[in-house]
């Protein structure tokens, strides 16, 4: 039976995507739907089947929502077609949009034999928070499993907060990582799936020994904390 994460946040900028190439690296081979303005997984190929989403949140307001069904609908049928479990980046200010036409839709899609999941990546921030729980909420009647990550980016959200509001999604963290200058152009460039591949001898030849080694070192955990931090979902994923 297919299974579809969904990952899923309504405020921009809390690394939603960093953990989509998580999994997509953690679930080897899972198709990858990516639902944005631009796309930005370009390392992992033929894998992404990207979405455009053109319609702002003004549009979709102001109409109703009619401005982004149309767009959303080729998204609902490639679910509704799939044959393996699959990964869904949904973009920021996307997130409630897309999950409310979802919920009038799903139950008839898990009578065709697809379970649904939701990771909701959240941090210290305002809007981050007060998205979360009502996506959580949103997805629960349909979703046969619900994450949380806490992305400590900002530092860590409030311990209280989180046991109130994870709403009983597994919730599992990402620490706040500090990278050597230059680390984060290699990330830029190639998401997670590159880190594995740095020749050493070219950073060394363009950094200096020094500051090599540093940011090999520092993507590599980069690399194995995200991993960690998504590994609950990837478990369900594959079933």
């Amino acid at each position: 039976m297919p299974r579809i994460l969904l990952i899923i946040q309504e405020k921009g900028g809390v690394g939603k995507t960093v953990f989509a190439r998580a999994l997509a690296e953690a679930v080897d081979g899972a198709p990858v739907f990516e639902i944005d303005a631009s796309r930005r997984m370009l390392e992992l190929g033929d894998r992404v089947s990207f979405f455009k989403m053109r319609a702002t949140r003004e549009d979709i307001e102001r109409s109703g929502g009619k401005a982004s069904r149309a767009e959303f609908d080729a998204v609902i049928d490639a679910i509704a077609q799939t044959k393996t479990s699959t990964v869904v980046d949904v973009g920021a200010n996307t997130s409630m949009t897309f999950l409310t036409m979802l919920s009038d839709i799903a139950p008839s899609l898990s009578d065709e034999g697809l379970d649904f999941g939701i990771c909701v990546v959240v941090t210290n921030e305002p809007g981050a928070l007060a998205e979360a729980p009502k996506l959580l909420s949103v997805a629960k009647p349909w979703t046969k499993a619900r994450f949380m990550i806490e992305n400590r980016l900002h530092g860590g959200v409030d311990a209280t907060w989180l046991n109130k509001f994870s709403n009983g999604a597994t919730a599992t963290s990402f620490e706040h990582q500090s990278l050597e200058d230059g680390a984060d152009e290699y990330l830029q460039a190639g998401g997670l799936l590159m880190i594995g591949k740095l020749d050493a001898g070219k950073l060394r030849a363009r950094h200096g020994i020094g500051p090599a080694l540093r940011i090999q070192k520092d993507l590599e955990r980069f690399r194995k904390e995200a991993m960690e931090a998504v590994r609950p979902a990837a478990e369900w994923l594959i079933g």
